[in-house]
């Protein structure tokens, strides 16, 4: 697993929760503690939970080696609540997760399309 690499979809700060990382990898999961080297930068993150979303858990992938935490979201109606939940399932069936991330000795987040390697302790 030495080669393991995840790709950088997207990625945001939120005030006083820090930065959210979409990554596209195939591991079975992101544990707690599980480092990102940037392959470009040689800046590290350090994944501490995967974030689930309230309204699509019964249709997100769970993975029993992640630590995870719940994002709680509004919609203003059905409509909005249904495709928010579609573009989740269509992601995942991509391999493309969502990660709460610290930065180590920075406070950047990675650029989108950064290869980083996954360091498992």
């Amino acid at each position: 697993m030495s080669d393991a690499k995840a790709i950088t979809k997207d990625s945001f700060k939120i005030t006083g929760r820090g930065i959210v990382l979409e990554l596209q990898h195939s591991e079975n999961g992101l544990s707690k503690e599980t480092k990102l080297v940037s392959q470009k930068s040689g800046r590290t993150w350090k994944v501490i939970t995967r974030v689930l979303f309230d309204h699509a858990l019964a249709e997100q992938k769970i993975f029993n080696n992640e630590s995870t935490n719940y994002m709680l979201m509004r919609f203003n109606s059905d409509y909005e609540k249904q495709k928010s939940i579609n573009r989740i399932k269509k992601k995942e069936t991509e391999n493309i997760f969502q990660y709460f991330v610290n930065p180590i000795g920075h406070s950047e987040k990675p650029e989108n399309g950064e290869i980083l390697k996954i360091n498992y302790l």
